[in-house]
């Protein structure tokens, strides 16, 4: 299932700087204290957004969609892998839907990053005030889905979002000339290369409760390239309630 991708992200900024930390996941707190941190099974994938951008030598950035839409179908398809060879979830046919409703999705897509990136952050954050907030993992899109949830019988939301930043030769280039010089001059010059970041939510429809996000970064990945997603993907997964710690990229990676 997919839908047409028109939102532009208004969260990408957030989601750079949390790539500069490590992976994290949660369950949302009303399933924290239950005995087995069940989610539900049967969930609708919302429209995949895996965006894929080009770094120039000048630091120039522009998203390639020839590449975020092979990133984009790299992801669906390890998910339906995922969901075909396990039981913790069953992926559901999209219901018809009017214009208006897939729009409604998509912005949920779009909050679905800003809120992300907020939980994100403050898992991460050496700031007090900030860690106080994520003792509490209460975090919500609002029930603005819940008439469609009512409607359609749909419970809950699978959402995937993600970003890479590849950098042309000419900055590859430039970056190689920075360390060689940096040596010269007796200066450590670490290499500033992008940052690959994916993030997969599951929502309750009807409340907008978060239920579970897990977030993976690495900058050693290219999303262009399958295997490498598929990785990324593989180790979100090993913290979803219900799949085993050790679970297998399916098709290998």
């Amino acid at each position: 299932m997919r839908f047409a991708s028109r939102f532009v992200p208004a969260a990408a900024a957030v989601l750079i700087l949390a790539g500069c930390a490590g992976g994290t996941s949660a369950v949302h707190q009303s399933l924290s204290g239950a005995a087995e941190r069940t989610l539900p099974r049967k969930v609708l994938l919302l429209p995949i957004e895996v965006r894929v951008h080009e770094v120039s030598a000048g630091g120039v950035v522009e998203k390639v969609d020839a590449w975020t839409e092979t990133a984009s179908g790299h992801a669906g398809k390890y998910i339906q892998e995922l969901s075909a060879s396990s039981a913790a979830f069953q992926l559901l046919d999209s219901p018809h839907l009017t214009d208006a409703q897939r729009a409604q999705l998509e912005q949920h897509v779009a909050l679905y990053e800003l809120v992300a990136g907020s939980a994100y952050l403050a898992r991460q954050s050496q700031i007090a005030v900030w860690q106080e907030r994520a003792k509490a993992f209460d975090y919500t899109l609002g029930p603005g889905l819940k008439p469609l949830a009512d409607e359609t019988g749909l419970d809950a939301a699978m959402i995937v979002i993600g970003s890479d930043y590849i950098s042309t030769a000419g900055r590859r280039a430039a970056m190689v000339m920075g360390v060689v010089l940096g040596a010269l001059a007796g200066v450590a010059v670490a290499p500033q290369g992008g940052v690959s970041f994916i993030s997969v939510g599951v929502v309750d429809m009807r409340s907008g409760n978060l239920l579970w996000f897990g977030t993976e970064r690495s900058q050693a990945t290219d999303f262009r390239n399958e295997p490498d997603l598929r990785k990324l993907l593989e180790a979100l997964f090993r913290t979803y309630p219900g799949l085993a710690p050790a679970q297998p990229a399916p098709g290998g990676g």
